[in-house]
């Protein structure tokens, strides 16, 4: 790992995971055909003459779609983190443990045995899956109202008018 991090992506900047995966594919292809420090060979040719007989084909059928679950704690932005992606809960369950069933397609979030989260799975590290509904009713109703009634811009028009022309 640190040859590749020191030659092949040190000082670059990528746009997604997708332009880092095609610049090592050309960047393998490249380094296959140097002669390597150690043992003084290319390293396609001594794959060819010693690890590719050893190597046996990939089974017909796929293999069946497996599903990994983890436990995690809700995070106080109601996120939950999987493999570098964030997954909004409800906010309810700030703090608590959850169970994540990530399946293929989808992470689905578990609180005891109620499905609390239901998210397509995403596999663009870094990214948020944020669902609006888990975020309805953390701010209470009598705060929103008095923000809402104390702000010049939520006031009528007509408010205005009145004080300009002395009218009730």
């Amino acid at each position: 790992m640190g040859y590749v991090k020191r030659n092949a992506i040190a000082g670059l900047d990528f746009y997604n995971f997708a332009a880092l995966e095609q610049h090592l594919a050309r960047w393998c292809t490249e380094a296959d055909q140097r002669i390597h420090g150690t043992t003084h060979e290319r390293p396609a040719e001594r794959f060819a003459r010693d690890e590719k007989a050893a190597l046996r084909p990939l089974p017909m059928r796929p293999m069946p779609v497996r599903e990994q679950r983890i436990t995690r704690r809700v995070a106080n932005d109601c996120f939950v983190d999987v493999e570098t992606v964030r997954y909004s809960v409800p906010h309810e369950l700030v703090k608590r443990t959850v169970e994540v069933v990530v399946g293929e397609d989808e992470v689905v979030v578990f609180h005891g045995r109620a499905e609390v989260a239901r998210h397509r799975r995403c596999r663009e590290p870094y990214t948020r899956m944020v669902d609006p509904k888990h975020f309805e009713g953390i701010f209470r109703e009598r705060e929103q109202a008095f923000v809402a009634a104390s702000s010049p811009i939520a006031r009528s028009l007509d408010v205005y008018a009145a004080c300009l022309t002395g009218a009730p």
